[in-house]
């Protein structure tokens, strides 16, 4: 159980980091494996911020 508590760290982590930081570090990633894993946590990230977004009483489409 202590490998999922580090994985919801993770997440929690990706959700506070800055968006741009994310790509950033994503498309400058040299290794192909870890490139894929910045991509996955960046569309993570912007995946929740979109959803508490539409959350949001005042949003209108």
């Amino acid at each position: 159980m202590a490998d999922k508590n580090i994985f919801e760290n993770l997440f929690l982590e990706a959700e506070k980091t800055n968006l741009q930081v994310l790509m950033d570090n994503a498309l400058n990633e040299k290794d192909p494996d870890k490139k894929k894993v910045l991509m996955a946590i960046y569309t993570y990230a912007i995946g929740k911020k979109q959803d508490e977004l539409l959350k949001n009483k005042e949003f209108v489409i």
